[in-house]
């Protein structure tokens, strides 16, 4: 893959994963970095912030084609890097890297080539797999997933995964099938021959959910944090609470030096759940930029500069906050509304936990300026 040489232009697409989008681009302006936004329409809430007049382009529907980046690289001209923020869009970009890549940019005297911002399609595979996944990881650290459950699965509480998160146009998620309704629902939408093939079973662990978060860079250069998981909506969704913590006992270095070894670098969030007995277990790897992305730039913004020189940025180190006993906290208070939000174990105590809570509202990555008319309605 032929590297950039000049400082890029980080381009951002906005309408998904909106969070991500916020924190980098609150990250791009501390830096002073050249970046640019791709907004999905007119109805994009990117242009109620601070960032609309960052838009360069707005897609006129969902599609994605080669003529969206040729339409990309002549509004925005120069090295351009695509951040990775959406599984959709990564999985089109590794599909058609050769392509994207070779198309040039050239607005004003700024030549360039498009980089798509991802490792090989094989180890990205790999990790994005939820199957694939949980074998790689137990090889790497030992970790290991829920009981596997034979399909299709008979009783609730379980969880059905995908073995790929995309095909075709369509994105799939795990679901979480809690009660025996629940669980007869979930299989009826899937297709009866294709279904074990598509999708498999697994155990429903109970637990306190921890993320780890990261990037890793092509000389093995890495920087983390630990994310602990106070509310989450619905289904395995969105997180709407969380604050930094402590390891809860896994080795990282040792994750990110055999990830290191297997070609992988990137952005990384790794979910793992500590059952009631102690025993940790695998859940799954997001490798590209996650929605509490706004506690890597409060607690860790090293994450984010290796990302941005790994393209060829120059950016000065970014020091970590002093420690201090008083944890790093991220909401989105809003997300909350949905209601009948999971609870984890570590947000006992807190009272009701609803759109209106005060630690939601204090927190909320909304509540900026720069984002003011989004705070407690998106």
């Amino acid at each position: 893959m032929q590297r950039i040489s000049l400082s890029p232009t980080f381009v951002l697409f906005s309408g998904y994963n909106d969070r991500a989008v916020v924190a980098l681009s609150r990250f791009f302006v501390q830096t002073n970095l050249s970046w640019a936004i791709v907004a999905s329409g007119a109805n994009d809430v990117i242009h109620r912030t601070l960032y609309r007049d960052r838009v360069v382009f707005s897609r006129l529907n969902k599609r994605v084609d080669l003529d969206l980046f040729a339409a990309i690289s002549n509004a925005v001209g120069g090295p351009l890097v695509l951040c990775p923020t959406t599984e959709f869009m990564n999985k089109f970009l590794l599909d058609h890297r050769d392509a994207v890549v070779g198309l040039r940019t050239s607005v004003e005297g700024r030549q360039g080539a498009i980089d798509a911002g991802l490792p090989s399609s094989k180890i990205y595979a790999r990790l994005t797999g939820k199957f694939t996944s949980q074998v790689l990881v137990e090889q790497l650290v030992g970790l290991k997933s829920p009981p596997l459950l034979p399909w299709p699965p008979k009783t609730a509480p379980c969880v059905l995964k995908p073995h790929d998160n995309v095909a075709g146009s369509c994105v799939f998620y795990p679901r979480l099938c809690l009660t025996g309704t629940a669980l007869q629902e979930a299989l009826q939408t899937l297709d009866p021959i294709l279904g074990p093939k598509q999708w498999f079973a697994q155990a429903y662990v109970v637990g306190q959910s921890y993320y780890l978060c990261g990037y890793l860079t092509r000389q093995g250069e890495r920087s983390w944090y630990w994310q602990e998981n106070l509310l989450q909506q619905p289904g395995g969704k969105s997180i709407l609470l969380a604050r930094s913590c402590e390891t809860p006992g896994l080795d990282a270095d040792a994750l990110f030096d055999g990830l290191a070894s297997l070609g992988y670098h990137g952005p990384l969030m790794m979910e793992v759940i500590r059952d009631g007995d102690g025993v940790l277990h695998y859940i799954e790897i997001n490798p590209r930029f996650w929605g509490p992305l706004q506690l890597a730039l409060n607690l860790c913004p090293q994450v984010l500069v290796l990302f941005v020189r790994d393209y060829g940025a120059e950016v000065p180190d970014v020091p970590a906050p002093a420690p201090s006993p008083t944890p790093h906290w991220y909401s989105w208070a809003q997300g909350a509304a949905v209601g009948n939000c999971h609870r984890y174990p570590a947000a006992v105590g807190f009272g009701p936990l609803t759109e209106n809570a005060p630690i939601l509202i204090e927190h909320d990555i909304y509540a900026a300026e720069d984002t003011r008319a989004l705070h407690r309605c998106f």
